[in-house]
């Protein structure tokens, strides 16, 4: 029987970004950025970052299957580099040889790729290829990938901004409700704020903690909003409250810095969502700098490059916790021994989903029940689709 091969490489580019209504509510929600230290970028995210989009990728044989991926793609950069160069590398190629088209990729995309755009784009098309791989041959990704080593996964309730004490008191105190074991906090202040913020990021820290107890996890997000000697004493400010760990206080190539962090505070530092590939992670690993990883794998390359991120992860004795919600870091952990949870942005009690003509991103994406999720057996990602409304609308 001959091999399958690709037909077509579909592209194309939504107004609607792949983490939904928590994009878009992000925008206008109090949490410190790298940006804090300009004046006029301080007050919302919004102010500088960049149009909500994604990227949505079809693979399809020349026997009918078809395969979808998706990353980021808020400067409509994707589609260019997939027609104009990576589509050339894939067109009339056996779709089951994920690890050599990865590699090819990755390659001839060197001159102006190894990180960044280049790598969500690889990520996207490697997506599309598992999926198709898992419909072809009539198997979920997580059975692909090696069979599931738990059967229903653990997630963590990612939300909690600074906004009314109050508010996020009750917030918290619903998702304990709700059944997660685990949460994580958004840091409002950075070095611009001076003493005074960093009492407000002690006092958004006590506030949780006091409403949660000592038996559930809380963990926060500085999202690359501090400097090294910030993060230093606001962590041993922190240390009182048994934070599970510190995310992304640094700069992401600031790997010196995280290393000197990790020496300085017995608080568990982690980072890697804006990190790409096995090689960008083997530095991390090399320079000391974190104690839990956290690859995206809309970025760092797909589950080709995320099975050897997990390698060296077990190698090194770290342990590996997705950035972000969605169906393929959910099949990754269910496949994945060093992968204890999975983030979830839940909708704070306190909020409203968007209205007017606000669509969901993804059709029949699963939701957690008492703070974990239960695959399906589906082939490929489960029948997660992209809503064929934002298709439609481009």
């Amino acid at each position: 029987m001959p091999s399958p091969r690709i037909k077509h490489v579909r592209v194309q580019h939504v107004d609607q970004s792949i983490w939904g209504h928590l994009a878009e509510r992000e925008k206008t929600l109090p949490l410190v950025t790298p940006m804090d230290e300009y004046g006029q970028f301080k007050q919302e995210r919004g102010s500088w970052f960049w149009d909500s989009g994604a990227a949505v990728v079809e693979i399809e044989t020349d026997d009918g299957i078809v395969g979808t991926g998706w990353c980021e793609d808020g400067c409509c950069t994707i589609k260019p580099i997939i027609d104009n160069h990576l589509s050339r590398l894939l067109l009339d190629q056996n779709p089951l040889e994920v690890e050599g088209l990865w590699e090819r990729m990755f390659r001839a995309t060197i001159p102006y790729g190894r990180k960044g755009i280049a790598l969500m784009a690889i990520s996207a098309i490697d997506i599309a290829l598992w999926d198709l791989a898992g419909r072809a041959l009539g198997k979920p990704v997580y059975e692909l990938l090696g069979g599931p080593v738990r059967s229903s996964i653990p997630v963590y309730a990612s939300a909690l901004h600074p906004v009314d004490p109050q508010k996020v008191r009750q917030e918290a105190e619903t998702y304990v409700e709700a059944g997660y074991t685990a949460m994580k906090a958004r840091f409002p202040c950075g070095p611009g704020d001076g003493p005074a913020g960093m009492i407000r990021n002690e006092e958004h820290i006590r506030n949780i903690r006091e409403a949660i107890g000592p038996g559930v996890d809380l963990m926060a997000d500085a999202y690359m909003g501090w400097n090294l000697h910030y993060a230093v004493r606001m962590c041993r400010r922190l240390e009182k409250y048994d934070l599970a760990w510190v995310e992304e206080p640094l700069l992401p190539d600031d790997l010196a810095g995280y290393a000197k962090l990790r020496r300085e505070t017995p608080i568990p530092i982690s980072a890697g969502e804006h990190e790409y590939t096995r090689w960008g992670f083997q530095q991390i690993i090399d320079a000391e700098a974190l104690d839990i990883l956290q690859p995206d794998l809309r970025r760092c390359g797909g589950f080709t490059e995320a099975k050897k991120i997990a390698a060296l992860a077990v190698s090194a004795g770290l342990t590996l916790i997705p950035h972000a919600y969605g169906i393929t870091h959910l099949h990754f952990v269910a496949a994945t021994p060093c992968c204890p949870m999975a983030e979830h942005f839940p909708l704070p009690c306190w909020d409203a989903p968007p209205g007017g003509d606000f669509e969901p991103t993804f059709l029949g994406e699963p939701e957690p029940s008492g703070g974990s999720v239960v695959l399906s057996d589906e082939p490929g990602l489960g029948g997660v689709t992209i809503n064929p409304k934002l298709l439609a609308a481009t």
